[in-house]
């Protein structure tokens, strides 16, 4: 009888991740409470073969052990996509507000018009936020990223504003 109660309880919790893939908590709770149960199961007395019995119950011990653990990992998956998802939407906020594209090159605004130097096109693809300088060390003095060391030329026309 509690057998019949372990399985409908593990069948509930399939059913019930199916059901709500979103609802990982949830499910991580049903599958522990069905760990429980098969504890229980440990315990009684039956009719049928104990080592048998025993066998079984360890099997499926371990099986909801590692589904549970999966979705153990799932969760810390999906929490560190919503990180990454809350982090992307700052910085589209941020450039939104903040920079002008312009030419190619993405300044900063100050009262509304771009200001400075622009960012490095090369270093920003790879999420760095680097101004490009003035390489005082070369002959014209062209405008180079301090990191990729990509050559802008030396055109005034690359600083905006102050």
């Amino acid at each position: 009888m509690l057998a019949t109660h372990a399985a409908c309880m593990i069948l509930y919790c399939c059913i019930r991740a199916k059901e709500n893939s979103l609802d990982i908590a949830g499910s991580i709770s049903a599958v522990t409470a069905a760990l429980g149960l098969v504890k229980e199961l440990r315990m009684i007395d039956a009719q049928f073969d104990k080592a048998e019995l025993k066998l079984k119950i360890a099997d499926l011990t371990e099986a909801l052990s590692e589904a549970k653990l999966g979705l153990v990992d799932v969760a810390q998956q999906l929490q560190d996509k919503d990180r990454e998802i809350a982090d992307l939407q700052r910085r589209v906020q941020y450039r939104t507000e903040n920079l002008i594209d312009i030419d190619g090159f993405r300044y900063e605004l100050k009262d509304g018009q771009p200001f400075s130097t622009p960012f490095c096109p090369v270093c920003e693809h790879k999420g760095l936020m680097l101004k490009i300088t003035r390489d005082q060390n070369t002959p014209g003095h062209p405008y180079k990223c301090p990191s990729c060391r990509a050559d802008y030329g030396g055109s005034r026309s690359l600083h905006k504003g102050q």
